[in-house]
């Protein structure tokens, strides 16, 4: 992969198999099926965060049959996640982000794995984006949650969740 280059590979556009997920205790029942829409690697760079943003918009969009203009609140807060990665953490070993798409029920879950937060720059106990933007407020205003897990090898992955309107239908 050449660093320079914001897309690093393409894109599973198709359903993978249905997974059991755990999901946050606000959540409906604590815990459900899921299904992956899609998940793509991005280098760590600024030019991701577009990228990102464009996938999230394009896959949930198809998935749902959903207007772009219902796709508003999902990119902002896409673009707000991927931004603070990308800023504030190291990227995966592959120097890659990933991104994954989920269908839960009635919600959609964005999920943005990096290599955890950057030597000197621990990211905060509680799984908060930093206080110094506005993308606390954002994720507090517009997502139904979100939180982050610790993984495998020092990886970190910031999730949220958005409901999915009722106008929203799947093919």
């Amino acid at each position: 992969m050449n660093p320079s280059d914001a897309w690093c590979g393409s894109p599973a556009l198709l359903p993978a198999p249905s997974l059991e997920l755990g999901i946050p205790s606000a959540w409906p029942n604590g815990k459900s099926s899921g299904r992956l829409i899609g998940e793509i690697e991005l280098a760590a760079t600024a030019p991701a965060v577009r990228l990102a943003r464009s996938y999230v918009r394009e896959l949930v969009g198809q998935h749902f049959v959903a207007d772009r203009s219902e796709l508003v609140d999902l990119e902002l807060l896409t673009s707000e996640a991927m931004t603070d990665s990308v800023l504030h953490a190291r990227p995966r070993r592959d120097g890659t982000i990933m991104l994954a798409v989920l269908h839960l029920d009635r919600y959609v879950q964005v999920e943005i794995t990096d290599g955890g937060a950057a030597p000197g720059q621990p990211r905060p106990a509680d799984g908060a984006l930093p206080l110094h933007g506005r993308g606390l407020s954002l994720m507090k205003a517009l997502a139904t949650d979100f939180g982050t897990r610790e993984g495998r090898n020092g990886t970190s992955t910031f999730w949220f969740g958005v409901g999915v309107p009722e106008g929203w239908r799947l093919p």
